[in-house]
């Protein structure tokens, strides 16, 4: 019929020898309509036609996700909206932080000291947390407090309180930049899952539970979509990172999306070539990312010196730049003494003073297989097949299998970008009195923050070019 209504209009418009616009775009002109009316009826139709069809066949080839049960999400606050901003501020338990940096820096220790020392590797202590935090909600009995014990806490009601307190404590989405979280459930079709749980989960950790055919080839590409869709298109792209075995139940998943720009941004005429010194003693060319400030932040002691750069809202980034001689994973192989360093610019041996930053920019992705490390922060039972998750489920054996954590970072003379994936198959001025010279042109260490110091991502530099 379409094809019928086109040849018609067609044999119209060539008969009539006056009438010479013959494109779609110029019979929309409003004396074309005017004067043929007709002419214009009929194309109108074909590309009604045209645009259903097409939607059609988009539709057809989209993968839909429906969930069962959904988050209501913190609205945008504009970046210059401060008293909005105040409004949002919730008071969170002092000892609860404490708690989550302790298990941040005891973390970030145990994965780090075990990476590739030729290769780069980024960490985020956050994701794991917020995913843990949920497995624990999914938990009973002695798995739960194994959980629970290995993130510090021992109290569900207290990790379920603060941790969305957190979640809206650290979101922000403005035209500057972004930090938000991402929580969600897959849950096999033919599995039956507590709705209560999943009710509770989308109220306090603002997690979305969708239903899947395990046996669909498709459905890991709806993970994936999701995944990518959360971190901005960073994350999640290969849907093969969402296979399914013939065994598998739930696939539990956190993203952290982080973007922000730097309160001093570099001067991109000043970003110069030069040499990286890497652990072997050769070196690479790299391209550095030039600043000095006359009055800044810095603590230098024996062993490494630590400064930062401020990010409009209201996070940092932190350097350490390890002495002559001494390895990163010298320090980070020590949680104290990593501790000691990632906080020692808020202790009495911070200084004020001039600081010139030189800054390789890198782009670079990492992943991490994290089961052995929460076997060593003692969480057992959850691997077992005699694991209590009837919170979930009342199904029979039911057990974690996997857990992963995929990242990406990079920084540029505008900002900073980077986001992670966690799976589990189940972050004034005074008189100068020093100088300190952030000359990172060897192995370093690098942390980024949020609010109250919550530690997002911790991460390693050994080749800016990798």
């Amino acid at each position: 019929m379409f094809r019928k209504l086109y040849k018609e209009a067609s044999n119209d418009i060539e008969e009539d020898k006056s009438f010479k616009k013959t494109t779609i775009e110029k019979m929309l002109n409003k004396n074309v309509i005017k004067k043929r009316p007709k002419h214009f009826f009929k194309f109108a139709v074909i590309m009604v036609a045209i645009v259903v069809l097409f939607s059609f066949f988009i539709k057809s080839n989209r993968v839909n996700t429906y969930a069962i049960a959904e988050p209501t999400y913190p609205t945008k606050i504009k970046f210059d909206n401060f008293d909005e901003k105040i409004n949002r501020e919730e008071d969170i338990d002092e000892s609860f932080l404490k708690k989550l940096k302790d298990f941040s820096i005891k973390t970030s220790s145990l994965v780090l000291r075990k990476t590739d020392k030729d290769t780069n590797s980024l960490y985020s202590p956050i994701s794991l947390y917020m995913s843990l935090s949920m497995a624990s909600e999914t938990a009973n009995g002695d798995t739960q407090k194994e959980i629970l014990e290995a993130l510090n806490m021992h109290n569900i009601e207290i990790v379920r309180s603060e941790t969305g307190k957190l979640f809206r404590r650290l979101y922000y989405h403005n035209e500057i930049g972004k930090l938000s979280f991402g929580n969600s459930l897959w849950l096999n079709k033919d599995v039956e899952f507590n709705n209560d749980l999943l009710d509770l989960l989308a109220k306090e950790y603002y997690t979305s539970s969708f239903s899947l055919d395990f046996n669909d080839k498709e459905s890991p590409k709806k993970i994936s979509k999701w995944v990518s869709d959360q971190t901005g298109g960073k994350l999640g792209n290969n849907s093969d990172d969402f296979s399914f075995n013939s065994d598998d139940i739930m696939t539990l998943i956190n993203t952290i999306y982080f973007y922000d720009e730097w309160v001093d941004r570099f001067n991109v005429e000043n970003t110069k070539e030069d040499d990286f010194y890497l652990a072997n003693g050769s070196t690479v060319k790299s391209d550095f990312m030039n600043m000095t400030y006359s009055s800044h932040g810095f603590v230098g002691v024996d062993g490494y010196t630590v400064s930062y750069l401020n990010l409009k809202n209201g996070g940092r980034m932190i350097f350490v730049l390890p002495d002559e001689g001494v390895s990163p994973y010298d320090i980070v192989s020590d949680p104290e003494l990593l501790d000691e360093a990632l906080n020692s610019l808020s202790t009495g041996e911070r200084q004020m003073g001039e600081v010139i930053f030189k800054i390789p920019k890198f782009n670079f992705s990492s992943s991490l297989k994290l089961e052995d490390i929460c076997k060593t922060l003692g969480i057992e039972k959850a691997f077992e097949t005699t694991a209590d998750f009837t919170n979930l489920s009342n199904t029979k054996p039911l057990f974690i299998s996997n857990i992963k954590q995929n990242s990406t970072i990079s920084i540029d003379e505008k900002g900073v970008e980077a986001v992670a994936f966690t799976q589990i198959d189940y972050c004034g001025s005074a008189q100068p009195d020093g100088k300190a010279e952030m000359i990172l042109n060897r192995p370093f260490i690098f942390a980024i923050t949020g609010v109250e110091g919550s530690p997002l991502f911790v991460g390693i530099i050994n080749n800016p070019n990798i």
